[in-house]
């Protein structure tokens, strides 16, 4: 049977484990203050355009900024949701009904109003924030499944191959990069003609701040553009994501890509079943570094309730949670957290991404 690294046993006050917990502790408390960062909202939609032409200029700005607002709700809908699943929702979901249900708005950039013939045109981008809480309730209502949870930020590495031009399908991705879908990604800064090594993108990743690299690899069949999808860490179990298309050009290839990442997230991780299991097992690692990234991970999935931390040393943890959904369902998005959870011959492990 696994020996836990701490519970059960009582050193002696105030000895040197002790103080070496007491030091751990004051330096997890320093870390996580200092590494705190503001965590990527998916009920932000951003891009919003408003176009529209009022009497005056204020009407033109606040009727576009209701109608983006309409198309904003309709756009998260879309994101935290499958099309078959709001199919068999219990009555219908309308993106007039979620638009109501918004936080906040802010502009991007400045909104421009000039007079034109009949009134005053106004046009700009607009980001509105909806209430998570409300929205989720209002999925629940209606018996749609949905996921929030995002995966962890990926390097998109695009790669052209079958005569489609290197530079044309890198320059679709220059400089994008986006926080707010489920699926969040930075576009690497070179394109290839080739399928590169992960050791070959190492430090782009790295200097990126994302977790991994994701290969788009786009290819063409008479005048139709597909995209593979692949995630380049070398230990995934299943690193063909998916092949997204047909699209009829570059742009939406780009663009279609991304939504094919998004889908193929929902579909891996939305929870169909109902009740939960519990959970204890053992965290391991090396620094505190290890151990922010692991206690990050488990708090960040939607799929785990009641984490509890029952005992804590320099090396190692007893941790125990409930969790919905399926054991490879925890699996996938724990992964995509950085962190590996498994079921060894002393019992659950659980270690962050990369670790011996």
């Amino acid at each position: 049977m696994h020996k836990p690294p701490y519970n059960g046993r009582k050193p002696p006050l105030w000895s040197v484990a002790m103080r070496q917990v007491i030091r751990f502790a004051t330096l997890f408390v320093a870390a996580v203050s200092l590494c705190a960062t503001a965590l990527a909202d998916p009920y932000r939609v951003k891009d919003l355009v408003i176009d529209k032409v009022a009497p005056t200029s204020a009407q033109a700005a606040q009727q576009g900024r209701d109608e983006a607002r309409l198309t904003g709700a309709a756009r998260l809908i879309d994101r935290l949701t499958l099309p078959e699943d709001r199919a068999a929702a219990r009555s219908p979901i309308e993106a007039s009904a979620v638009s109501r249900l918004y936080r906040s708005s802010e502009t991007q950039g400045q909104i421009k109003s000039t007079a034109v013939s009949g009134g005053v045109h106004s046009t700009g981008v607009i980001t509105w924030s909806f209430r998570a809480d409300a929205v989720r309730e209002y999925l629940e209502q209606r018996g749609v499944p949905y996921v929030d949870a995002q995966a962890a930020l990926a390097l998109i590495v695009p790669v052209a191959i079958g005569g489609v031009d290197a530079s044309a399908w890198a320059s679709e991705w220059a400089g994008k990069a986006d926080d707010t879908v489920l699926t969040p990604y930075v576009a690497s800064a070179q394109g290839w003609s080739r399928r590169p090594a992960a050791d070959e993108v190492l430090s782009e990743v790295q200097s990126a701040r994302a977790d991994h690299g994701v290969i788009a690899e786009v290819f063409q069949q008479g005048a139709q553009y597909y995209v593979r999808l692949i995630d380049m860490r070398t230990n995934s179990p299943k690193p063909d994501i998916t092949t997204a298309g047909p699209f009829v050009s570059l742009p939406s290839a780009q663009t279609g890509a991304v939504a094919a990442l998004e889908r193929a997230w929902k579909v891996a991780s939305i929870v169909r079943s109902t009740g939960s299991t519990s959970l204890s097992l053992v965290a391991t690692f090396r620094d505190l570094q290890e151990w922010v990234k692991i206690k990050k991970g488990l708090e960040g999935s939607r799929l785990i309730s009641d984490l509890k931390i029952d005992a804590l040393t320099t090396v190692g943890a007893d941790i125990s949670f409930s969790y919905a959904g399926r054991p490879d369902q925890l699996t996938s998005d724990l992964r995509a957290r950085g962190v590996d959870i498994a079921n060894g011959s002393g019992g659950w492990l659980v270690r962050a991404v990369g670790s011996p």
